[in-house]
């Protein structure tokens, strides 16, 4: 061969045949999902140990001493968006408490202590069989997207169980958010 045909011979780089399942699986990984995280009632205490707490099991929890608060901590991703919480509780008295969803700054830089991120009703009513009740909300600040820094945290107040009055207890929470 001369040296004229190689010199004109020009080496062309071969590009990789791209693989479409390769494709639409760094797609799906790049596009938020949907995940379900759930609480369950054992998960919530007292705001006071002295007030203790009565686990009903299938029941719900709620405070020995009546009226009395139970928090949960809310651990979900940095930069998840939160989509729904959901309550799931009793409440056979006359009164309707409101839960509260909250967030603190990790390092106490906060001018409040506690921010609100979501007031939630708990509406009392017997609902047969068994007065087990769901409440959704999906009210949240910053378009529901957990920020960096923060602790989170869901307060039920108003716990216990009242005799004749009816009890309030807490059987867990859900929360639905994509990350």
């Amino acid at each position: 061969m001369s040296s004229k045909k190689k010199a004109a011979k020009k080496v062309v780089a071969k590009k990789a045949p791209v693989k479409k399942k390769a494709v639409i699986k760094a797609l799906a990984l790049s596009v938020p999902r949907k995940h379900i995280l759930y609480i369950e009632s054992c998960a919530f205490f007292p705001a006071n140990s002295s007030d203790g707490y009565v686990d009903n099991f299938q029941d719900g929890r709620h405070s020995a001493v009546p009226n009395r608060t139970l928090l949960t901590p809310i651990i979900v991703p940095v930069g998840a968006v939160l989509s729904a919480i959901r309550i799931h509780y009793t409440n056979t008295t006359a009164t309707t408490p409101i839960a509260l969803f909250l967030r603190k700054h990790a390092d106490r830089h906060s001018p409040s202590g506690e921010i609100e991120m979501s007031f939630i009703n708990l509406p009392n009513t017997a609902l047969p069989p068994d007065n087990y009740l769901t409440v959704v909300d999906t009210s949240f600040p910053d378009a529901g997207k957990i920020k960096d820094r923060f602790l989170h945290y869901l307060e039920i107040p108003g716990t216990g169980d009242f005799g004749a009055g009816g009890r309030i207890t807490i059987r867990g929470v859900s929360i639905v958010y994509k990350f």
